[in-house]
């Protein structure tokens, strides 16, 4: 009878799956909101990852869910037959996917993430690539790249209505891209000394769509020749990458035409231009983050430079990094 109950105990253990996998953060280098409108845009992935931890126990109570924020120190316990309108958009993301793919059993979900939230370097596209992907390699022996990219657009349309789709499709190939609704293009694009400027001041992707959106229908000449002239940006700076300074600086001016800048974004591009050195919005814009070409500047000359102007973090990264991938350790 113990052999018995050993030998159950074994195959039981063996039902249980463990998954990890981790997803970049991205940088629109050029072509913000345009690419939304069917333009190009440039976009690069960056060595700033999420990773997620999928555990399935089928020792215990079928279909909920524990979720383990562990950067904001935030724990759900999901009854998916209890769901409510209520419960944050993660926890409906997840849920949403975990009925996608028809599971019955208890799941456990930890998260960790070096992607600053809310800062324009698609966290939220890295969250829902990862989810989808640790879901999809529970049902499936190889990741198909295309159908999991699908379905994360699927989740990111949760967090912002109508995304241009640009921001999963980074974290889930990775490298760097040129990208449209209509063609997707891998380009060898490399560039040093890149930072990104984190304000720290919140912003919403969403909120900054539907501005970008209200004023395209309420502008409509107007609003096709700044989308024309930020697709052209995009063009010059693979064409010509030595211009890249001044791209950044007319890209940023056509970004403060949509309305997308701010006071604090101004202040911190004008004193980049003072010092020779270029930068501009990245993601909706709104506040959030910038990046810069800081030539041989250190972090800490950066930080000195900007003691005035309110700034939370400043980042090195490095651009073109892989996409979605599986982990040994979560940790």
């Amino acid at each position: 009878m113990e052999k018995e109950f050993n030998l159950f105990v074994c195959c039981m253990l063996k039902m249980n799956e463990r998954i990890v996998v981790s997803s970049p953060g991205k940088l629109i280098l050029a072509g913000e909101h345009a690419v939304v409108y069917g333009k190009r845009a440039l976009v690069t992935s960056i060595g700033l990852r999420l990773y997620m931890e999928f555990i399935e126990d089928t020792n215990k109570p079928t279909k909920t869910i524990e979720i383990d924020f562990q950067d904001t120190n935030r724990k759900y316990s999901i009854d998916i037959d209890c769901l409510t309108d209520s419960n944050p958009i993660e926890v409906q993301a997840i849920c949403f996917i975990y009925k996608h793919f028809q599971m019955n059993n208890h799941i456990q979900l930890n998260i960790r993430s070096d992607i600053p939230i809310g800062a324009g370097l698609g966290s939220s596209a890295a969250f829902s690539v990862c989810l989808v992907g640790c879901f999809y390699l529970r049902t499936n022996t190889q990741m198909d790249r295309n159908e999991i990219n699908q379905l994360a657009y699927q989740v990111e349309c949760l967090f912002h209505g109508t995304p241009s789709g640009i921001d999963n499709t980074i974290s889930t190939y990775g490298q760097s891209l040129v990208y449209s609704r209509q063609m997707r293009t891998h380009t060898d694009f490399r560039l040093k000394n890149l930072a990104i400027i984190d304000t720290g001041i919140p912003k919403s992707t969403k909120r900054m769509v539907e501005l970008v959106r209200s004023f395209v229908d309420n502008n409509q000449q107007q609003a096709e020749l700044v989308l024309n002239d930020i697709e052209k940006c995009v063009d010059t700076l693979i064409e010509q990458p030595d211009k890249i300074k001044d791209i950044f600086q007319q890209n940023q001016k056509l970004l403060k035409q949509l309305g997308v800048s701010n006071v604090e974004i101004d202040e911190i591009t004008e004193k980049l231009h003072e010092h020779h050195l270029a930068g501009k919005i990245i993601g909706a814009g709104g506040s959030g983050c910038l990046i810069a070409l800081v030539d041989s500047l250190t972090k800490q000359q950066l930080v000195d430079l900007f003691k005035e102007n309110r700034i939370k973090e400043v980042y090195f990264v490095e651009c073109g990094v892989e996409g979605l991938r599986q982990e040994e350790k979560f940790r």
